[in-house]
C-alpha cells in the first residue's frame, strides 16, 4: 500500500515538473515582448495626408518572430473608391506605425504605389523592425505581391487586408578589436626604440656576403682553368 502511494506521488510530481517546464518554455519563447503596435494608412493624396487606424499588431516574441494581426476597420466600397482614386492619380499608398500606449508617440512610416495595393487585392507583407528588447518599433516596410502594375482590377472586393507580418530585430555590427591592434603598435614602437632587429643572419648581411661569394667564384674558376 505504501509503495503504491509513493509511486502515485512520484508520477504526479513528474507531471507537474513537465507541465512547469513546458509552461516556462512557452512564456520565454512566445511572451517575451507583448508589444502592441497600431497601423494607420492614408487613402487621400496631397502633401499632408490624413491617416486613420486600420490594423493592430501584437508582437508576442521578438526571438521567434511571433505576432498576431487584427484588422480594426472593414474594407468598404467607399474606401475602395478612395484607393482607386489614388491609382488613377498614380499616387502612393502610405502607412505609419506607432506603439500603442506610449506617451511619446513616435511614428515609423513607409509607402508603396497605390496601384500595387489595389491590384494585389489588399494582400501585403508587413516587415516590422523591433528593438532587441521588444519595447519599441524602429522600422517598417510594406511589400504587395504585385511588383509591376498592369492596370488589372481585382476580381472581387476584399473584406479586409490580407496581411503577413514579419518581425525582425537589428543585428549589432561587429566591434573591432582595437585593444589588440593598439598592443601590436606599442610593441612595434618599443622594438624600434630598443633597436631590435628580428631578421635572420642572411637577411641582415646579404649585401656583404654576396660580393664575397662572387669574388670567390670568379677567382676560383680562373685558377682551375690556368692549371690545365
Amino acid at each position: 500500500m505504501t509503495a503504491a502511494i509513493l509511486t502515485r506521488i512520484t508520477a504526479l510530481a513528474l507531471l507537474l515538473l513537465a507541465w512547469g517546464g513546458t509552461h516556462a518554455f512557452q512564456e520565454d519563447d512566445f511572451l517575451d515582448g507583448q508589444l502592441t503596435l497600431v497601423v494607420e494608412d492614408a487613402l487621400d493624396g496631397g502633401p499632408e495626408p490624413v491617416f486613420s487606424p486600420r490594423s493592430t499588431v501584437q508582437v508576442r516574441s521578438v526571438k521567434s518572430g511571433s505576432a498576431v494581426i487584427s484588422h480594426t476597420r472593414p474594407w468598404t466600397s467607399e474606401l475602395n473608391a478612395k484607393l482607386k482614386s489614388l491609382v488613377d492619380n498614380d499616387d502612393l499608398y502610405r502607412i505609419r506605425v506607432y506603439q500603442k500606449g506610449s506617451e511619446d508617440r513616435r511614428y515609423v512610416s513607409t509607402f508603396t504605389r497605390a496601384c500595387q495595393m489595389y491590384e494585389s487585392g489588399l494582400t501585403e507583407t508587413l516587415s516590422l523592425v523591433v528593438d532587441s528588447g521588444g519595447t519599441s518599433v524602429v522600422g517598417v516596410g510594406i511589400f504587395p505581391p504585385v511588383a509591376v502594375c498592369g492596370g488589372e482590377a481585382p476580381a472581387t472586393l476584399p473584406a479586409h487586408h490580407n496581411t503577413t507580418v514579419i518581425i525582425r530585430s537589428p543585428i549589432p555590427a561587429p566591434v573591432p578589436d582595437t585593444a589588440t591592434y593598439i598592443e601590436k603598435l606599442e610593441a612595434m614602437k618599443n622594438e624600434k626604440a630598443e633597436g631590435k632587429d628580428n631578421r635572420s643572419f642572411l637577411a641582415k648581411y646579404w649585401i656583404y656576403i654576396v660580393p664575397v661569394v662572387l669574388i670567390m667564384v670568379l677567382f676560383g674558376g680562373g685558377q682551375e682553368g690556368g692549371g690545365r
